[in-house]
């Protein structure tokens, strides 16, 4: 599965092929596809961070259980 930092790549790709192009529709694709890639990489992102926070949240959770028990 590719990194957020990969999808953003990708779109930044996208964005330079899409100076490049000649043809209208050919710009407008690969500037839709970039937007597509950014969307990726910021979903990707917040999943991240949820499950980064879900696991120090299971962490204190069940430290603090041990420090409680006598």
């Amino acid at each position: 599965m590719p990194t957020s930092r990969e999808y953003r790549h990708r779109a930044e790709e996208c964005l330079k092929l899409a100076k490049e192009a000649k043809e209208i529709y050919a710009r407008m694709a690969l500037l839709e596809l970039a937007g597509e890639f950014r969307a990726m990489a910021q979903q990707l992102d917040l999943r991240t961070r949820r499950a980064a926070r879900r696991t120090n949240a299971k962490q204190r959770f069940s430290s603090a259980a041990v420090h409680v028990r006598p």
